[in-house]
């Protein structure tokens, strides 16, 4: 990997559930060249990921780290939600030997991106415009859980705002008897029902495998990638009816947090769940749920939603943090 002489840069890291995005910045500007991904199960730790990135590298040009974690970040250290990592900042300093190591949540970093990813970056899902003069944006993704962030206006100082979320632990908004024998099934399982249960990579698995025993068919053991594969392609009509009900509780819990935060900027949906599902993402059902809001039917017509294709779209919002 090239350094230029005298030139400090920092590391970005999107550290998830399932995999880690990382790469260097240099004047806060995403150098493309470094990105690289790596799958969290070769490692034992952030660390030794971390030690495997920058490996023979010059590390007196390393300044900062950002990381953005799929996990609540409170203090100077924090766990995975859905593996047991534990970063924090004292280590990584003494690992790298830099000035500022900084950790923030994942959809914060998402958030953060919004006003800075490029339109080939992104993919209409509603043909409504954002709102003149932007307003609030909103974030909110799919992949190893689920989660949701807010980018409000700036402030005085010019410095942008997020307001972060624990979306996935929200309970599960049924409304048929179809649906309510979910809830009873996922609470079986998992002793309540919330979203992540059904709006992520096992929330998907989970889908598949109700269908199969709800209507007494046998079901494979495949992978999410694989269910929504199939369902995209139609090859097997019990992975589109997964497909299709996550499509169906995906737009209905937008629509809630559409509700509850009116993002007239935008609205953004994230994750490699959503982007393994866009073409049944695209589907007129997905907006018609979307916009079935009763009396605010036509409100809910305000709202542009966009599907944020790149996967290093995080990155950027580290940049942007430091």
């Amino acid at each position: 990997m090239h350094f230029s002489s005298g030139q400090t840069y920092s590391i970005v890291a999107d550290v998830g559930g399932t995999n880690t995005r990382i790469a260097l910045t240099c004047r806060s500007v995403l150098q493309e060249f470094s990105i690289q991904h790596f799958s969290n199960d070769d490692f034992k730790s952030f660390q030794q990921l971390l030690t495997c990135y920058t490996k023979g590298w010059p590390l007196a040009n390393i300044d900062s780290v950002c990381i953005a974690l799929a996990a609540p970040v409170t203090g100077q250290q924090a766990r995975l939600t859905n593996r047991n990592w534990l970063i924090d900042t004292l280590s990584i300093q003494q690992l790298l030997g830099c000035k500022k190591v900084q950790l923030i949540n994942d959809f914060e970093a998402l958030a953060l991106s919004l006003n800075e990813i490029n339109d080939a970056d992104l993919q209409p899902i509603s043909a409504v415009q954002a709102k003149a003069g932007g307003g609030k944006k909103m974030v909110l993704g799919a992949g190893t859980g689920f989660n949701g962030a807010q980018l409000l206006d700036n402030n005085l100082s010019g410095v942008a705002r997020v307001s972060c979320a624990e979306c996935g632990h929200m309970t599960l908004p049924v409304e048929s008897l179809e649906e309510m024998r979910l809830r009873n099934y996922l609470a079986g399982f998992y002793h309540r029902a919330s979203i992540e249960r059904v709006l992520s990579g096992q929330g998907l698995v989970n889908l598949y495998q109700w269908l199969g025993t709800d209507k007494n068919i046998t079901t494979d053991d495949l992978s999410p990638a694989q269910i929504a594969a199939a369902a995209c392609s139609d090859d097997d009509p019990l992975c589109r009816e997964a497909g299709e009900l996550f499509s169906r509780f995906f737009a209905r819990v937008v629509g809630d947090m559409a509700l509850a935060f009116l993002p007239y900027g935008g609205i953004y949906l994230s994750g490699g769940v959503s982007r393994g599902l866009a073409q049944l993402l695209k589907q007129p059902a997905f907006i018609d749920t979307f916009h079935a809001k009763g009396r605010q039917s036509e409100l809910m017509k305000s709202f542009n939603i966009q599907l944020i294709t790149s996967d290093n779209s995080a990155l950027l919002g580290c940049a942007a943090a430091l």
